[in-house]
């Protein structure tokens, strides 16, 4: 009796066994190598907006968890400044270090994760996060348009 004939039941089973477990320890590496990848990504990106250090600016910040707004901020002498733009009862205080800091949470926890950086200025752009695969409407996102450095 041959110990590798895959014509014995036992051994195909062992066979196939070890390709799943093969194919499910390569798909756990990748999840985690591109964790790391979007980390260390995101850690550039956060030194880059800190290393600006600005003081006086405005953007525009869309934020939606089921229900969305719309705000107008503005930065002056590193204050933040905020003004809906239509009378929302939640949300419209989304500063840059709160989109760094749901962006490194989301890089950590979140299920699903888009990202966009701003090429310029380095801040998270644009952040599309589905926290769980087994809740439905946990979906969040949060868009920056308009970003404009204001000199006083």
């Amino acid at each position: 009796m041959n110990l590798f004939d895959l014509r014995n039941p036992f051994v195909a089973l062992i066979v196939l066994g070890s390709l799943i477990i093969l194919i499910y320890s390569s798909w756990g590496i990748y999840a985690v190598s591109e964790r790391s990848r979007q980390f260390d990504q995101f850690e550039q990106y956060r030194a880059h907006w800190q290393s600006l250090n600005l003081q006086n600016y405005a953007y525009v910040i869309e934020e939606g968890c089921m229900l969305s707004s719309r705000t107008s901020a503005t930065v002056q002498k590193g204050e933040h400044f905020f003004e809906q733009f239509e009378k929302q009862h939640f949300g419209g205080k989304a500063t840059i270090a709160y989109l760094f800091e749901q962006t490194e949470q989301a890089i950590k926890e979140a299920h699903q994760l888009e990202l966009r950086y701003n090429s310029d200025y380095g801040f998270p752009e644009e952040i599309r996060v589905d926290w769980s695969k087994d809740i439905i409407d946990d979906e969040c996102s949060y868009r920056v348009s308009e970003f404009k450095q204001n000199e006083l």
